[in-house]
């Protein structure tokens, strides 16, 4: 059974199903041998996959238009067909309609979509970099569905995706003797009573059975308003407890009294040197729980985002990243992850994802601990680490500000913004908005017909600062010189200038322990939104800070 949209056996165990067929496709007449279908092949190669044991077809039988983003498709009659907002459109259910006739002939146990459409067309989901990788079910067909990321996506520079790519399908062959889903089956304690609250907190501080071993626990917190609005500790990775703070009133949950001895246990469990904390991006939560509650963490740490980026620092460094390669835990950060913003979803669902994210780290660590020792960065994972302590200090102690010398330049630097801003007015042939690309290019280009300086990062018109210098040494235009200078002008006043300090007048900031591919740190603003990058600080600024006594 071959033709320019399917080819192979209905009755094979994986089925994959792209797009739609090119040009190329239909002129050969066989899916998947265009140069999207060369790097199918060639990750299905590394995955120890074979083509001819798999069952290919496409979401459309032709090939399809589709604009520069990639958000509309259009049929070869010209009927918009798919939007990546609304999914299928009515006269896209007909192509969707042909698609699921196919794959109800199909005898695969894993089904494996390529990109957005086809995921689209299998699940209520269309966003491929949250679900590949993902062991999903499909309400559509009832069967089983492992997306990946379509290949023709790794043409457009990209390349690293194709490594995701193998990956994804190496997850497929170990799906495809069985339809079963076989997810894992975690105990996620919510909602518990005070007395629950205390047992397992007890439990996180008993010995481990073996002699020598040493005792993990997981931990997550959760922020709102500044303070801790739930606690995640896991005990196993198929065994965790959220700790609200606050209640479904978006009241405190507990009395004070209670809420004392929670945290009285806690810092224990943290003070305690033989119990290892795991979790991602632990810096952020030690410094959390120092700065807010006192608390000092004394144990081993295992942090999931530091070992995921020293193994692989051209990959994704984020839990649910880590989770979809070193795990089979679906996506589930759409879950209750942006409550920590505004407390106004399902309490029920926000607390089984803290207590869920604290189950997931545990088992990824363990999944990435193996490999730090298999391929000896487990040194290079301890000297990194160690970073974290005076990391946490810094984030925590801060520097003094002169807030009266900061104040008097910003309305300075406020006054010349003023005059650059006027200047233009008076030399330009029109007026326009110096900081809006989109202005500024109607402006030169047009205006002025000054021939386009193109990025060499994005191939497109660009007005950046490098333009600007180009115009000026050219054409002399006064115009590109005071674009420059407002910019420049109004940097300084809206990063540096209008940072905010904490309520002891000192700035902080954030740091991130691995924060770059190539390793080194990088900082920017707290969680709480004060603070900038102290690392890249306008020289104009550093004049405010003030040395410590000490």
């Amino acid at each position: 059974m071959t033709s320019p949209f399917q080819e192979g056996d209905p009755g094979s165990k994986i089925c994959i199903i792209g797009e739609a067929p090119s040009h190329t496709e239909m002129r050969i007449g066989k899916p998947f041998v265009g140069p999207a279908g060369h790097v199918l092949d060639q990750c299905m190669h590394a995955a120890g996959m074979i083509r001819r044991e798999c069952y290919l077809t496409n979401v459309f039988e032709e090939p399809v238009t589709k604009d520069k983003l990639g958000g509309k498709i259009w049929d070869s009659a010209g009927d918009l067909v798919w939007t990546n907002k609304g999914g299928f459109t009515a006269d896209g259910e007909k192509h969707l309609d042909s698609l699921l006739v196919r794959l109800a002939r199909s005898k695969a146990n894993v089904f494996v979509p390529l990109g957005n459409t086809a995921l689209s067309a299998l699940t209520p989901h269309a966003q491929i970099m949250k679900w590949r990788g993902s062991i999903l079910s499909s309400p559509v067909i009832g069967k089983k569905v492992v997306a990946t990321i379509h290949p023709a996506a790794s043409l457009r520079g990209q390349y690293i995706w194709r490594y995701i790519i193998t990956a994804d399908l190496r997850r497929v062959i170990k799906e495809r003797n069985s339809s079963n889903l076989n997810l894992p089956q975690r105990t996620l304690r919510i909602n518990p009573s005070f007395e629950e609250v205390i047992s397992y907190l007890k439990e996180c501080l008993q010995p481990c059975n073996v002699v020598a071993e040493q005792k993990d626990v997981a931990l997550d917190i959760e922020i709102f308003r500044h303070q801790v609005s739930c606690l995640g500790f896991a005990i196993a990775p198929d065994d965790a407890m959220c700790i609200p703070l606050v209640g479904e009133d978006s009241k405190a949950r507990w009395s004070i009294d209670q809420e004392m001895e929670i945290w009285q246990l806690t810092a224990q469990i943290l003070n305690d040197p033989s119990i290892r904390i795991i979790n991602q991006n632990l810096s952020f939560d030690i410094s959390v729980l120092l700065q807010q509650n006192s608390i000092i963490t004394q144990g081993e740490l295992g942090d999931t985002m530091v070992a995921q980026h020293l193994l692989y620092p051209d990959f994704p460094k984020g839990l649910d990243f880590i989770a979809s390669i070193h795990t089979r835990e679906p996506y589930w950060k759409d879950d209750g992850g942006k409550m920590w913003k505004k407390m106004d979803g399902d309490y029920h669902t926000f607390w089984r994802y803290n207590a869920k994210d604290a189950c997931v780290a545990m088992e990824a660590w363990y999944a990435l601990e193996a490999e730090l020792h298999e391929r000896e960065y487990w040194h290079s994972y301890q000297e990194t680490i160690k970073l974290v302590d005076p990391l946490v200090y810094m984030m925590i102690r801060g520097f003094g500000v002169n807030l009266e010398a900061l104040a008097k330049t910003k309305k300075e630097v406020e006054g010349k913004i003023a005059e650059k801003e006027a200047e233009l007015l008076e030399v330009a042939e029109r007026p326009f908005n110096p900081t809006s690309p989109k202005q500024c290019m109607e402006y030169f280009y047009v205006t002025k017909g000054i021939k386009p300086y193109v990025s060499r990062k994005t191939g497109k018109p660009t007005t950046d600062d490098k333009a600007m210098a180009r115009i000026v040494r050219r054409f002399n235009l006064p115009e590109a010189r005071l674009v420059q200078e407002i910019r420049a002008l109004k940097k300084l006043h809206g990063t540096y200038l209008s940072a905010d300090v904490d309520g002891d007048h000192r700035m902080r900031c954030s740091y991130n322990i691995r924060g770059t591919t190539t390793g080194r740190l990088s900082s920017s603003q707290t969680i709480f939104g004060t603070g900038m990058n102290m690392q890249n600080i306008h020289p104009e600024f550093k004049s405010f800070l003030v040395a410590d006594d000490d």
